[in-house]
């Protein structure tokens, strides 16, 4: 084997005086072994320049290899039509041990250089295919594989150590598709999306590779959908492709007369968590998967705090500096300093998750809620945050828990599950803090989209984001809808009222996994909106105590 190594590493003949020097090997030993190599057809003997190289034995045992591997077979086909659509070019890779091996490569056209060539091993922490496959692992398999990973940094952008590498697949996770920025090659990028099998385990990933300067940026982030919506055919998941933009079937009540403003435009990937704050006078926001913290001023001024970690909830807090919610950990975050310390951790015993929205009640506790990082059904639970940093489990058995809100009066509390399409409502009693008696207060039917964050006025009534329906819905307290405003991205987040009379509604967007012809359509995606209804004024946020 090592012979066979140095001969296919030199991509040249070489003579036995080349193998001598090269093996260390003695001389009987080297012809013994040579003459077994020939005689297997592993290696060919020209007798003419008296050289040794590779056998054609090596390509009938590559394709009895290849014959039974249905996931290059099954790939084939899907890697054409990928490279074709995007006219960039494609790679299949799997997990071999700690590398990633190319095992299928599409080249674009406009590639003269072999990107990643069949046969190739790369490293998995500075590659998007390693990230892809680690970052779906479970966990005691993802444990053993950062044990013995070699950090090598090939580039300044290489991440250095495991705890850097699990904030990214963490990342990774949340988006569904894991990025190489310059960390293998600083002149090129990549995107991956993991390959599944029929249990749910990471066998490979596909990713999309070029230069820097057609893929940095935007752009990169684009290819996802078109990348996952592969992938998923790859898996033979029954998931559905990510670029589908759902439309209501059926006509929407009749929407007052708006005037939707663009008031941050930025491409963020998923923006959420509005919050109004008064003493501030300005509005926060989070890029949960960026990760990033943006403050609107009323000023007109926007501000981003770039973070090492995800944030999915930014709250200001009665003492100062703002309360945000990571998957370490709820965290204090001094905006000057940025350095964040942490509070509170109610899922400290379950790292396959992370927190999702979150708002505070009026006597300033947080009910935030958890979700699996991959979205995998039921795993998460809604949480009660007191000033001090204890906490107690409310209710279980969310997949995706979202928007929060209370009524007028305290006596009812709203909270979103978008995976079931429901908004339930409890009896909420704020003096204690408990709710009681879920029930399903608004479901959503198959074309209506899915209900997101949310916020209510001071009539009582619900504002909700609608994802993938183009639109922010008002419904009444008992659930009827009451009439749709249409927004100018498919994908609006999440909502609040703000300004100096709560007159303003602060819509955030998210453009993560919208294909390159979705963005062409709503170039706004990602962007902070903000809007006046007519007669319409929202109800104060309550500040974290602590």
């Amino acid at each position: 084997m090592g012979l066979l190594n140095i001969v296919s590493a030199k991509r040249a003949p070489m003579t036995f005086t080349d193998l001598l020097r090269a093996s260390s090997l003695p001389k009987a030993t080297l012809h013994r072994i040579l003459g077994t190599l020939v005689r297997e057809g592993l290696l060919r003997h020209d007798p003419y320049n008296r050289s040794f190289q590779l056998g054609f034995r090596l390509l009938e045992l590559a394709h009895e290899v290849w014959s039974d591997f249905d996931l290059r077979l099954a790939a084939q086909d899907a890697l054409v039509r990928l490279r074709d659509k995007l006219d960039e070019s494609v790679q299949l890779s799997v997990l071999n041990g700690q590398q990633v091996v190319v095992v299928a490569s599409e080249q674009a056209g406009r590639d003269l250089a072999p990107v990643s060539s069949v046969g190739v091993r790369l490293p998995v922490h500075a590659t998007a295919a390693g990230k892809a496959i680690a970052a779906n692992l479970d966990p005691l398999r993802l444990r053993h594989l950062l044990e013995h990973l070699d950090f090598h940094a090939f580039t300044t952008n290489t991440l250095r150590d495991a705890a850097d590498l699990q904030g990214d697949l963490a990342l990774a996770r949340a988006r569904g598709y894991a990025m190489d920025e310059g960390e293998f090659d600083v002149t090129s990028v990549s995107v991956a999306a993991p390959i599944f099998d029929y249990e749910g385990r990471p066998i490979g990933a596909l990713s999309v590779t070029g230069p820097a300067s057609r893929l940095a940026g935007a752009r990169a982030h684009s290819l996802s959908a078109a990348l996952i919506a592969t992938a998923r055919g790859i898996s033979h998941a029954a998931a559905g492709d990510a670029t589908t933009i759902a439309m209501s079937g059926r006509p929407a009540p009749a929407a007052p007369q708006v005037d939707v403003r663009c008031i941050n435009e930025t491409r963020a990937l998923l923006g959420e968590g509005p919050m109004w704050s008064p003493r501030d006078n300005a509005l926060y926001w989070v890029d949960i998967l960026t990760p990033s913290v943006h403050t609107h001023r009323a000023s007109g001024v926007n501000t981003e705090i770039k973070l090492g970690t995800m944030a999915s909830v930014v709250i200001p807090k009665a003492t100062g500096g703002l309360l945000v919610a990571t998957p370490g950990g709820l965290m204090t975050l001094d905006p000057d300093t940025k350095r964040m310390s942490l509070l509170s951790h109610p899922e400290a015993d379950r790292p396959g998750n992370r927190y999702n929205d979150g708002k505070c009640d009026r006597r300033g506790r947080l009910w935030v809620a958890s979700m699996d990082m991959g979205t995998a059904a039921n795993r998460g639970s809604l949480f009660r945050v007191d000033a001090d940093g204890s906490w107690k489990r409310m209710d279980t058995g969310f997949t995706v828990p979202n928007g929060l809100g209370w009524s007028p009066d305290d006596r009812k509390m709203y909270f979103t599950d978008t995976y079931r399409r429901t908004i339930y409502q409890y009896d909420f009693d704020l003096l204690s803090g408990t709710i009681a008696n879920r029930r399903e207060l608004i479901v959503f039917g198959a074309d209506d989209g899915r209900p997101d964050g949310l916020t209510v006025d001071d009539a009582g009534c619900l504002w909700v984001a609608l994802w993938d329906a183009w639109h922010i819905a008002r419904f009444s307290p008992d659930g009827r809808e009451m009439h749709r405003i249409r927004m100018p991205v498919p994908r609006p987040t999440s909502c609040c009222f703000g300004g100096a009379s709560l007159e303003t509604l602060y819509v955030t967007s998210a453009s993560v996994r919208l294909s390159e012809e979705a963005l062409a359509n709503a170039p706004l995606s990602g962007s902070l909106f903000a809007l006046e209804i007519p007669d319409v004024r929202g109800l104060p946020e309550a500040t974290f105590a602590g």
